[in-house]
């Protein structure tokens, strides 16, 4: 039976299912699941197994236990990363999306979105192809590439999506009430201006979009394709200048 010795032998799809395996609570059942994954062989073949022979088998792949390697390629076949810099309004937003619903499950998802063909124009500039495909029709497309190679793109965007959130953190309305207050029985004024700024945060992105749309939704592409730094600069100057 063979197993990997590293992550650099897991492929995208093998990394997400290993990860969906430790929600498996049974101690024994779970190794012998992730033994099973790794070595693709069925884990009924495994079941007979006594405790020493799968603990022996564990020292083996211990890789599993840490992060694949965040040096990811930046290049790979006809695709490669777009800056985070540049950055479409809509490409953060289903960014955001993907992120907010668990990152490795929506890991191919993610790799879509940042993963691009490419093409220098006549000037000689590095142009991307636009934003105008799902990345529900295109994540299969990035299951079979090496986990190592596009894992880094993960912790690259939450630190740069931390530093975003700092410089406009105005412009987020994110205020958590103190658990102290509420405990404490709330008027009918109070319960109705918590329902409102649950509506807030929960439509946040559909309202800031039907903003910068003027309410015309017929404009609703022309927003999602702004530059995300320019539109949340000049967001920040109409705040601070009450324009």
């Amino acid at each position: 039976m063979h197993l990997p010795k590293s992550w650099s032998e897991i492929d995208v799809l093998q990394f997400k299912e290993i990860r969906e395996l430790y929600s498996i609570e049974e101690v024994f059942a779970r190794e012998v699941e992730i033994l099973s994954a790794l070595a693709g062989v069925s884990s009924d073949e495994l079941e007979d197994l006594d405790v020493s022979e799968v603990s022996a088998m564990l020292k083996d792949i211990t890789f599993i236990n840490s992060e694949p390697s965040k040096n990811y390629k930046r290049d790979i076949d006809k695709w490669k990363v777009k800056p985070l810099s540049k950055l479409t309004c809509g490409e953060f937003i289903d960014l955001e999306y993907f992120f907010a619903n668990d990152y490795i499950k929506h890991l191919c998802h993610i790799a879509s979105i940042l993963y691009r063909q490419h093409h220098i124009d006549q000037w000689g500039e590095l142009t991307f192809e636009p934003y105008e495909f799902s990345p529900f029709d295109r994540h299969e497309l990035f299951d079979e590439y090496c986990i190592n190679d596009i894992y880094g793109i993960i912790p690259e965007y939450l630190s740069f999506r931390q530093d975003f959130m700092d410089k406009y953190h105005l412009l987020f309305n994110e205020e958590e009430s103190d658990e102290e207050e509420e405990d404490k029985p709330m008027t009918s004024e109070e319960s109705k201006a918590q329902a409102e700024q649950k509506s807030a945060v929960k439509w946040g992105w559909e309202r800031l979009l039907y903003s910068l749309c003027n309410e015309d939704l017929t404009k609703f592409k022309q927003v999602t394709d702004l530059p995300l730094i320019l539109t949340f600069n000049m967001l920040s100057m109409k705040k601070e200048l009450n324009l």
